[in-house]
């Protein structure tokens, strides 16, 4: 018997008893849940002995959560899980410019034809005031926006321009920082 090994079966017994499924990534896992602090976001534990890092999408009682902080590994897997406020539709697909007229002037009418979009869960939060170039700026112009870094998500660029709750952002500055994690900053169009 190895002293520094880790016994799980005391946490697999939990799991069997009192844990629920959760879709990790679309896989289907055994996990346990709590409540995590009370405060403007609603944020849970997640613990579980399968797999799990920074960035992945937890579908949890029908609601889309992102792991946002670092995972504490030992006899278990433990994070913290933030309950994603909105979705954003990223092109995924470039389409094809297809001439379908002319303007009375003899100019071409393009349409783009076989662009597909997805619809991405994120994090929308509102930055706080901040003093930039000597200017202020304040909460009512820019916000923060988090998603899962993926092949898809990674076709975001600086200048795309997102509708989130019925208003038009510009993505200033992309952050790349926290692995797992795209944070866009983004302004009032």
């Amino acid at each position: 018997m190895n002293p520094f090994a880790f016994d799980t079966s005391d946490f697999q017994f939990l799991l069997d008893t009192v844990g629920e499924t959760v879709i990790i990534d679309n896989v289907p896992k055994k996990c346990i849940v709590q409540n995590g602090n009370i405060g403007d976001y609603e944020d849970k534990y997640i613990y579980t002995l399968d797999s799990i890092q920074r960035g992945n999408l937890i579908v949890y009682n029908g609601k889309n959560y992102l792991i946002i902080s670092d995972v504490t590994e030992g006899k278990y897997k433990k994070a913290l899980m933030r309950k994603c406020t909105h979705t954003i539709s990223i092109l995924v697909k470039e389409g094809e410019q297809v001439q379908v007229g002319e303007t009375p002037w003899g100019d071409p009418i393009y349409e783009t034809i076989g662009a597909e979009y997805d619809d991405f869960p994120c994090i929308v939060e509102q930055e706080k005031m901040t003093i930039e170039d000597g200017a202020i700026r304040t909460a009512d112009t820019e916000i923060l926006i988090t998603l899962q870094d993926n092949e898809n998500t990674r076709k975001v660029k600086v200048n795309d321009v997102y509708n989130v709750a019925g208003y038009q952002y510009r993505v200033t500055h992309i952050n790349y920082t926290k692995t797992g994690l795209l944070i866009l900053k983004c302004e009032t169009v």
